[in-house]
């Protein structure tokens, strides 16, 4: 009985020491990032990360190319007739933590842009079900919008080229667009590093500046 009792308390505290050691989690070879990790923090982009990629401010953006959104085909010149837009480019709903953290944030400042005269959309190259999926899931107050060919990400200059083949091959570089009624760019920020996005007050100080 008490060599019984002994294996079991070995065999309890064994596990506890297992449960307690950290466990190395899965890279991407194809992006460099950790798989299935529970929450990511992004960090803030400061003006080092900021890189000169991409239409530039005053510029007209493309307002007819193809994009989709939960409402079926629609396009920039299409959404900009409801008014000026932000537009968040990120790489992928399905597959990057440091997006779905990125797009999740922003959820909370859909009526601060509002207040300031602007709707509010993400862009990924996602499929639309797949943006769809994404959007319920964490119940998004605002329309994604699927570029799967990375039509517009090309026509605005934001494909990252340091993907050129595999899943990621497509992607933009984590961008905010700031852009009036008639297309023309009025702020941006281009983030060079995946990892560090702007935060939410740095989107809404980039609004301000205008």
């Amino acid at each position: 009985m008490i060599r019984t009792a002994l294996l079991l308390s070995s065999i309890a505290i064994a596990g506890l020491s297992a449960c307690s050691e950290p466990v190395p989690e899965p890279v991407s070879e194809v992006t460099g990032e950790t798989e299935n990790k529970p929450e990511i923090i992004v960090a803030p982009i400061t003006t080092a990360d900021s890189i000169d990629a991409g239409l530039g401010v005053g510029e007209q953006v493309p307002v007819a190319t193809g994009l989709v959104s939960k409402d079926g085909e629609t396009s920039l010149g299409t959404i900009l007739g409801n008014g000026p837009a932000l537009v968040v480019f990120t790489r992928s709903v399905e597959w990057c933590p440091y997006c779905q953290t990125q797009l999740k944030s922003i959820n909370s400042i859909v009526d601060d842009l509002k207040d300031r005269g602007y709707n509010l959309y993400g862009l990924t190259y996602d499929s639309p079900d797949q943006q769809d999926r994404f959007s319920k899931n964490q119940m998004l107050r605002y329309d994604m919008l699927s570029d799967q060919k990375s039509g517009l990400i090309d026509e605005f200059g934001l494909r990252d080229p340091q993907y050129t083949e595999g899943r990621a091959a497509g992607v933009p570089y984590a961008s905010v667009f700031v852009i009036d009624q008639n297309g023309k760019i009025l702020a941006k920020s281009v983030s060079g590093d995946f990892k560090k996005r702007p935060t939410n007050e740095q989107i809404l100080a980039l609004v301000d500046s205008i």
